[in-house]
């Protein structure tokens, strides 16, 4: 696929990214092997969440997501309206957010990990209408903890979980699919193009009150383009993340990086470094997906020597070790809050490489996709298509208008030697 092309005055032209859908890319690949397999769960999820491992090939996902997407288009709601998902890490979230994408809704990554008063104001600064969730994850309910917001919301008008354990009143999605495969020969794969830009909206951590903002699929795109330019992931490979998909950092990585690539995304939920050891024994080539803090556990256990690569995702503000526990085959991904990552593969030394400096062995599309620069005091600005985001409202959008080439991170960067030391707000 050609992500970019050069205008004849030689600046990059990525206007053809703007239609980029991720179901789209689905529905490319599956017609291309549809019996190669896209995502996988984690063998140990049914201890915590009580639902047996599930893996889907290309074809099978696109049925998948064509049954939840004619559910979520009969559903009434205006087209690109928000949905908001709240799932742990597994086959079901990335299935609800190409299905939720295809109905020609936008999808609201919630974080499962967030109190009942944080998803309550989530929801009613984002105005969103309806939920995805989960019936059980380990000692909680999820679902009847959107029974509780829902009386105190009116706002918020369909609640459906993923089984068992869904309370009465909440549309059973186990059950949709089900009745949707009986009438499988009229589901339309594809609903048609999204109303207007496609894209996602999420919450940068941090803050008091959850701010949500609107990322258009290019940027998401983009975003993973450049973490693909750090570490080489073939078709047919495995990216096995420990990332929950609720953020920037955990979409790029996982579901996107794999739909770009071909390779299988396998979805760990929780962290067992002895189910994580097995996945990682049984010969597939295995890109590591894992958050940062996580690098010495993971080094204990010895994953990072059973890995093609370890991609470790940094949340700043961080501070970089000058040495650190994994050396080979270990790729930095810095998360600028919700706006951009950067990466990097980390040097011989065991020090992390990110820098703010473009690299001139590149061409200048894919090195034109985020650039990256300090200010005197610090503060690190970003330009390109990958750090393209937007506050949104219940209103929608708050700016519309074209963003300026550069804008204020919201962190800033310590620098040594041209290497990135550390992020601090």
């Amino acid at each position: 696929m050609g992500w970019a092309v050069e205008k004849q005055t030689g600046e990059p032209d990525f206007s053809g990214w703007s239609s980029i859908r991720l179901s789209g890319l689905l529905q490319a690949a599956a017609g291309r092997d549809g019996a190669r397999s896209i995502l996988r769960d984690s063998p140990e999820r049914r201890v915590w969440s009580g639902r047996p491992q599930l893996e889907w090939t290309y074809a099978g996902a696109c049925s998948l997501v064509a049954r939840l997407a004619l559910f979520f288009s009969h559903l009434g709601l205006k087209p690109g309206s928000l949905v908001g998902i709240c799932l742990p890490n597994g086959t079901e979230a990335c299935a609800a957010l190409l299905a939720v994408e295809q109905a020609g809704h936008v999808p609201c990554l919630l974080p499962l990990a967030w109190s009942e008063a944080e998803l309550g104001a989530a929801i009613e600064a984002a105005g969103i209408q309806a939920i995805v969730t989960q019936g059980m994850v380990g000692e909680q309910r999820p679902a009847e903890l959107f029974c509780r917001l829902a009386s105190r919301y009116f706002g918020l008008r369909f609640l459906c979980a993923f089984g068992p354990f869904v309370p009465d009143g909440v549309i059973d999605l186990d059950r949709v699919v089900e009745l949707a495969a009986a009438v499988e020969d009229s589901v339309d794969g594809d609903r048609g193009p999204t109303p207007g830009t496609p894209g996602l909206v999420t919450f940068p951590a941090g803050s008091d009150l959850p701010r949500p903002v609107y990322r258009p699929t290019r940027s998401l795109v983009a975003a993973a383009v450049g973490l693909l330019r750090a570490v080489r992931i073939e078709r047919g490979e495995r990216i096995l993340t420990l990332i929950s998909g609720d953020t920037l950092a955990g979409v790029a990585t996982g579901l996107t990086a794999a739909l770009l690539t071909g390779a299988t995304l396998e979805c760990h939920g929780l962290f067992d470094g002895k189910a994580l050891t097995r996945a990682l024994e049984d010969g597939t080539a295995t890109h590591l997906v894992a958050p940062g803090w996580l690098e010495p556990a993971l080094a204990e256990a010895g994953c990072s020597e059973r890995a093609a690569s370890t991609i470790l995702v940094h949340r700043a503000p961080v501070r970089f070790k000058a040495n650190n526990d994994i050396r080979a085959r270990a790729i930095d991904v810095l998360a600028l809050g919700e706006i951009a990552l950067l990466a990097r593969p980390r040097g011989p030394d065991g020090c992390p490489a990110l820098t703010l400096d473009l690299r001139d062995d590149e061409p200048l599309p894919l090195r034109e996709l985020l650039r990256a620069q300090r200010r005197v005091d610090g503060a690190i600005l970003l330009a390109g298509p990958a750090a393209e985001v937007w506050d949104y409202s219940r209103a929608g959008m708050q700016d519309v208008s074209e963003p300026p080439e550069w804008r204020d991170s919201g962190f800033k960067a310590d620098v040594f030697a041209g290497r990135v030391i550390g992020v601090t707000r």
